[in-house]
């Protein structure tokens, strides 16, 4: 198989020493020159850990700005075992899954608890170099990729032709709001504490990242629900939250 990463590509707004990206698996499939592809054309900290328990024992050298953790295939099992583990070593960062075949997704996808562990994205590893390059962007943003055969079991209804591995009971309710939705996790809590009128130092000691990636947040803020200042987003996410049974699902 390709190395994915072998052609270059733009960096993007990513301070090399406020993000990091974390592998979890063997250097068969994150080899050290995948490391330094990810480290040279993204301007990223990227790191390999054989197993989990050493990227948090490894806390003190992994920036606290941002982080996405990649946990390889051949570790389903003990992620299903173990998911608050993983959560955990995660933080406030993404949590993935590198995956070679598709029953490894399938089986990840029906099994995830994402009530209680939160969202996870997901990072084919037999893909275009570029296509690649964009879903692991995406995961650096916090926007994780679901692919089009996961998301067709959530679209499609359940028949004797076409089963579906996920209950319709676990699907992750739509947000009713349709520009809140659009909002990333992490765009979602520097809102809300700019709503509660913290200054953006504030914010940025309380979520470990810098003030430039909260001003960033927050351009993407404004941009997405169509406001021009702080007060105005504060009374956007005022509103949104007004209504008690959606307040719930804002936190």
């Amino acid at each position: 198989m390709s190395n994915p990463l072998q052609d270059s590509a733009a960096q993007i707004n990513v301070c090399s020493e406020d993000f990091s990206i974390n592998f979890i698996g063997k250097e068969l499939f994150f080899s050290n020159q995948t490391l330094r592809s990810v480290q040279s054309e993204f301007g990223v900290s990227a790191h390999r850990y054989e197993d989990v328990a050493d990227l948090s024992s490894a806390g003190a050298q992994v920036p606290l700005g941002g982080k996405v953790v990649v946990v390889d295939q051949m570790m389903l099992d003990d992620l299903l075992a173990r998911p608050h583990v993983y959560t955990e070593a995660a933080g406030t960062g993404c949590l993935a899954l590198a995956y070679r075949k598709e029953d490894a997704a399938r089986a990840l996808f029906e099994a995830w608890d994402r009530a209680q562990f939160g969202d996870i994205g997901y990072l084919p590893m037999n893909v275009a170099p570029d296509v690649w390059r964009s879903i692991l962007r995406l995961l650096m943003h916090e926007e994780l990729y679901l692919p089009s055969f996961l998301a067709d079991c959530v679209s499609a209804p359940r028949s004797q032709n076409k089963p579906c591995l996920l209950s319709t009971s676990s699907v992750k309710p739509k947000e009713p709001h349709p520009v809140y939705s659009r909002l990333t996790r992490r765009e979602k809590q520097v809102l809300k504490l700019v709503a509660k009128g913290q200054s953006n130092k504030i914010i940025a000691a309380n979520l470990g990242i810098t003030e430039h990636t909260v001003k960033l947040h927050m351009h993407n803020v404004a941009g997405k629900i169509g406001v021009s200042n702080r007060t105005a987003a504060a009374q956007f996410y005022f509103k949104v939250t007004a209504d008690d049974a959606y307040g719930q699902s804002v936190d």
